[in-house]
C-alpha cells in the first residue's frame, strides 16, 4: 500500500491573524502531519467590492509579505505546504514562495487562465484538482489543461459543507475517480465532516479503503 499523506488544513481559521495562523501549523506539526495547506487569496481578486462579503475577506486575507513569511516559517516546521490559489496575483505569489503544491478550486475547474499557469510549473510540485462541486466534463476539462505536468494530478472528493452532513458524504465517488481517472491520477478525500464528530476520525480512514 502506498504511504498516505495526511494535509492540515488551515484555512480561515487564523481569522486574518498570522500568528493566529503559524500556531495552528505547529500543532498541526506536532501530530505528524505531512503537509500543511493555507487559502491564498486577495479580497479584490476573489470578489467584487459591492459583495456583501468583501469586507469579510479583505480582513482575513494577508498581505504579500506576511505569506511570505508565514509560508517561510511554516516550511521551516519540517513539512510541505500546500496552497489553495483563488486568481493569478495568488498563484504568482504563491510560486514565489516556492510552495510545494497548488490546490485549485472545484469553481476553477474550467478557468484555462488558472490551469495555464498551472500547466507551466516545472518543479515536481504537485496539483490537487478538487472535485466535490465539478462534474465529470469539468474533470476532463481540467486534465487536459494541465497534461505537462511533471507529476500525478491530484482529484480530491470531498462534499463542501460546512460542517458536511454524513448521509453527504459520499465515498462510492472515490471509486468512481478511481475506476474513471486512477490510470494517470492520484485519489484523495478532503473531510469536512464537525471536528468533535467521532466520523470526523472514521471517515478519512474510510475514504483509504475506498483507494483514496
Amino acid at each position: 500500500m502506498d504511504k498516505i499523506e495526511i494535509i492540515a488544513e488551515i484555512a480561515n481559521a487564523h481569522q486574518g491573524c498570522e500568528e493566529t495562523a503559524y500556531n495552528l501549523a505547529k500543532e498541526a506539526q506536532k501530530t505528524g502531519v505531512e503537509a500543511i495547506k493555507y487559502q491564498i487569496y486577495f479580497a479584490e481578486e476573489l470578489l467584487v467590492k459591492r459583495h456583501p462579503r468583501f469586507e469579510h475577506f479583505k480582513k482575513q486575507s494577508f498581505s504579500k509579505n506576511s505569506w511570505k513569511d508565514l509560508i517561510k516559517k511554516t516550511k521551516q516546521l519540517g513539512v510541505k505546504v500546500y496552497a489553495d490559489i483563488y486568481g493569478i496575483q495568488a498563484f504568482n505569489l504563491a510560486k514565489e514562495c516556492r510552495v510545494d503544491g497548488y490546490k485549485i478550486h472545484s469553481s476553477d475547474l474550467s478557468n484555462f487562465h488558472i490551469l495555464s499557469l498551472i500547466n507551466n510549473i516545472k518543479n515536481g510540485e504537485r496539483v490537487i484538482l478538487s472535485c466535490g462541486g465539478s462534474n465529470v466534463r469539468e474533470i476532463y476539462y481540467a486534465l487536459k489543461q494541465i497534461r505537462g505536468l511533471e507529476s500525478r494530478p491530484i482529484l480530491m472528493h470531498g462534499f463542501q459543507s460546512y460542517p458536511t452532513n454524513i448521509n453527504d458524504t459520499n465515498l462510492k465517488r472515490i471509486s468512481w475517480l478511481k475506476e474513471h481517472f486512477g490510470h494517470n491520477c492520484d485519489i484523495g478525500f478532503q473531510d469536512h465532516i464537525s471536528g468533535d464528530d467521532w466520523f470526523a476520525i472514521a471517515l478519512p480512514l474510510l475514504a483509504v479503503a475506498k483507494g483514496a
